[in-house]
């Protein structure tokens, strides 16, 4: 299937803004222990910044659409190697002398992509029956997952002792993106309807609900809205994935594009699943240094978030690194049957 630049370009958005992100609000502090923490924890005036960073509806949005392009499996290859580095990586801590508690910090942040990437493979499994749903129905079928987000949110907020049913939005909330990138490849959806809806939408439950501002998870804060997703994440969801919409079909359905967009599209399930392990690699190999400005120092001012900028270009070049290294070996070509047989006969 010919790929489109648009979806190039709305992945490799996605993928770049969310990691850089995630960077940025995410620190392994070093103290007189390990802990994690964020800038948002100490400055929760900078929350609505989150509402830029967190694009992970429109990389559910944009893989929906373009969910025939590619296969599941070298993802899941991909899940395996990454959940095998980590099982390895926390022995050796332990052997090092990190307690459990300091090894369970370093691995909620570096697993938490899974809160995404496990239902995005799903999805991605079911896509050609959810496919043949919207063909069926359009985008309302998207209203089925995101009736279901609704629900579990009240039954939750009535009845606290029912919070484990949130995890069921982790996959019901990404379905719904999921699933409007798929209308909008059949041009059934309004763009401009569903960014206005939604913002609205999200306003009004973050401004007259329970919801919490930042759209990214704070450690330690009493609710996240990301994991579990709420309805609040859902509405910004939808509005995201409206603009996305509009600036796709800006871009329209053209085959050529930047090749950097493309290398980032097809690399984008990996960089994501890597990004926060980099962190943790870079945190762990400058442990011994104490707490390092912008880096494993407590984020607690303006201040920090400058000297974090500054790591980025050492996180990228650790991701890369990782990637490099999980990267499955390419299969040796062989050599075709009746080419042997000649060989050999010489």
């Amino acid at each position: 299937m010919q790929r489109e630049q648009r979806i190039d370009v709305l992945l490799a958005t996605s993928v770049t803004v969310g990691v850089l992100g995630q960077w940025l609000v995410t620190s392994y502090v070093v103290m007189d222990d390990i802990h994690v923490a964020s800038p948002l924890m100490d400055l929760p005036e900078w929350a609505p910044a989150t509402w830029l960073l967190q694009t992970l509806p429109v990389f559910f949005f944009a893989s929906g659409y373009a969910h025939g392009q590619s296969s599941s499996a070298p993802r899941l290859r991909t899940m395996l190697t990454f959940l095998l580095a980590w099982t390895a990586g926390a022995a050796v801590l332990s052997v090092n002398g990190f307690s459990l508690a300091a090894i369970r910090e370093f691995l909620g942040p570096a697993l938490q992509p899974l809160w995404f990437l496990v239902p995005y493979l799903l999805l991605t499994a079911i896509a050609p029956w959810l496919r043949r749903a919207v063909l069926r129905y359009g985008w309302t079928t998207a209203l089925v997952p995101a009736v279901c987000v609704v629900l579990v949110d009240f039954v939750r907020f009535t009845w606290p002792s029912s919070e484990w049913l949130g995890n069921v939005n982790a996959v019901s909330a990404w379905a719904v993106p999921f699933l409007l990138g798929l209308a909008w490849r059949q041009g059934r959806i309004n763009g401009a309807w569903l960014l206005g809806a939604g913002g609205i939408l999200t306003g009004a439950l973050v401004a007259l609900g329970d919801y919490p501002t930042s759209m990214m998870d704070v450690p330690g804060a009493p609710m996240s809205n990301v994991a579990p997703p709420t309805a609040a994440l859902l509405a910004f969801g939808c509005a995201q994935c409206g603009l996305a919409a509009l600036a796709g079909d800006r871009l329209g359905r053209r085959a050529v594009g930047s090749r950097l967009t493309a290398v980032i599209s097809d690399a984008a399930f990996p960089l994501y699943l890597w990004h926060l392990t980099a962190l943790a690699l870079i945190s762990l190999v400058t442990l011994r240094l104490g707490p390092v400005a912008g880096l494993t120092s407590p984020p607690t001012g303006a201040a920090w978030l400058t000297l974090r900028l500054a790591w980025m270009p050492v996180c990228a070049m650790a991701l890369i690194g990782l990637l490099a290294l999980a990267r499955p070996p390419k299969p040796r070509r062989r050599l075709p049957a009746v080419a042997t047989c000649d060989a050999l006969e010489e």
